[in-house]
């Protein structure tokens, strides 16, 4: 007897077994019939390859700029207000820090992998574009020009070109073999927010606060034409395939612009906030849009059709990213850490969000507090165990030099400064701003005009940051 007839004698033995059989049979025929039932985004299970994948990503001192997913869905970057970017891995329930990658001077606004997986790009408010060897967890070359917020960086399908977009009214090409940069795109009348290259690599689109959508020749660095104009500032772009982009602006509008011709095809959203963050996902199936008030929504790009779940976080979004083959994103805020959401079906992660978050509090008996958790509870903590965020621990202040807590990356301004801590210096600090008190320190700047609450700051910071018995 073959395989097979032994398989039908056992399926005899009762008929509830036959029934049972003939009912997996027929299952397979339709999803062999109907696949596409089956393999919907929308439809993904809570995993990745059927393994386990963490709720949240944690690590952080400092609200997270932007996330990118790998190509293989197995690891992702965050780049923080905190000057850092990890680099994870998603495999398992928690997710596991490979590296912690310094290199930049200011908070990182963009980070992304190239296609080959084994190196990133980032882009800084000091201005400059950093290339990552992330096997050997290494800076290859930080690319400095002048020290203006650079906010979204992309890469060419080949991963041979980069292109940012700068707040100097510039976009700038980078060639990321050789590690230079090759051009400098002159054309927007103000600062510019995002750009994204064409499927083909062959122009590039940027979009600024002038509210226009250029498309620059990539080999000439010339620019072609404006490709839409809209009312209001533009925030953000994505390319979707040879003839479309998306765009989202400050006033809350997300729009499909068809390349070709030369104009808005088609509207999606009309929010109350501006929009944050418009992606698409690796294989171009989806497109999603996040904005300020915390609400993602995605869409099928063949038919622009939305899919059923809507998060709603603490906003605003500032980036996600999809998790490849799944209609599932991590996305990225105020928080410290990076939140997984699953669309369709609509299931969001559990998470522990508290709000108002602890620079948000608006309230206090103590207005020395108040301007301390207005002014320095970004980037500074109060205890001897705080993480370093953006800035060292502010514990044991007074009578400390300056530049001298341990595992914490100074800049040479501080790291080379005679200044001691105390009320002196303090109010010098207020008063001046840091970069007139320590010229090239990355510490942002900072005045309190008022000397009621410079004075009412001091006050607190000599009480809260006094080692306790």
């Amino acid at each position: 007897m073959g395989e097979g007839s032994a398989i039908v004698e056992k399926a005899d033995v009762t008929n509830v077994s036959v029934t049972r059989l003939l009912i997996l049979l027929l299952l397979g025929a339709v999803i062999a019939w109907c696949p596409i039932v089956f393999s919907q985004p929308g439809l993904a299970a809570n995993s990745q390859n059927g393994a386990a994948l963490p709720a949240r990503l944690v690590g952080h001192g400092g609200p997270i700029k932007a996330i990118s997913i790998s190509p293989d869905g197995k690891q992702a970057l965050t780049a923080s207000f905190d000057y850092t970017i990890i680099h994870w891995d998603l495999s398992g329930e928690e997710g596991r820090v490979l590296a912690r990658l310094i290199g930049h001077e200011s908070a990182v606004n963009d980070v992304m992998f190239l296609p080959d997986g084994k190196r990133a790009v980032s882009v800084s408010d000091d201005g400059s574009l950093g290339i990552w060897d992330l096997q050997k967890a290494q800076l290859i070359s930080r690319i400095q020009a002048e020290v203006f917020k650079v906010l979204d960086v992309t890469v060419s399908k080949d991963g041979r070109l980069a292109a940012v977009a700068r707040w100097d009214g510039t976009v700038r090409l980078y060639d990321l073999v050789d590690c230079s940069e090759i051009a400098i795109l002159k054309g927007h009348k103000g600062n510019v927010n995002a750009v994204s290259f064409s499927a083909d690599g062959s122009h590039l689109y940027s979009a600024a606060y002038d509210g226009q959508i250029l498309e620059w020749d990539v080999q000439s660095g010339q620019m072609v034409r404006p490709v839409y104009r809209h009312g209001w500032g533009i925030n953000t772009i994505a390319s979707l395939g040879a003839n479309r982009l998306a765009f989202g602006a400050i006033d809350g509008t997300v729009g499909i612009v068809g390349i070709a011709e030369a104009a808005k095809i088609a509207e999606l959203a009309k929010r109350d906030r501006p929009i944050q963050a418009v992606k698409t996902s690796q294989d171009g199936s989806l497109l999603g849009f996040g904005d300020g008030s915390g609400h993602i929504e995605v869409f099928q790009t063949s038919d622009l059709k939305r899919l059923e779940g809507t998060v709603v976080a603490y906003g605003p979004i500032w980036d996600f990213d999809f998790l490849p083959g799944t209609s599932q994103i991590f996305h990225v805020g105020l928080d410290d850490y990076a939140i997984r959401w699953q669309v369709a079906p609509r299931k969001l992660a559990k998470i522990d969000s508290k709000f108002p978050r602890r620079f948000q509090m608006a309230r206090s008996d103590d207005p020395g507090e108040l301007e301390f958790r207005r002014k320095c509870s970004v980037c500074h903590t109060l205890t001897p165990d705080g993480a370093n965020r953006a800035g060292p621990t502010l514990y044991d202040l007074f009578g400390r030099k300056v530049g001298t807590v341990a595992n914490y990356t100074y800049s040479r301004a501080l790291q080379n400064s005679d200044v001691i801590w105390d009320e002196t210096s303090i109010a010098r600090l207020f008063d001046e701003g840091p970069d007139v008190m320590m010229p090239g320190t990355k510490m942002p700047i900072q005045r309190l005009k008022s000397i009621t609450r410079r004075d009412d700051l001091i006050r607190y910071l000599k009480i809260a940051t006094a080692p306790k018995p």
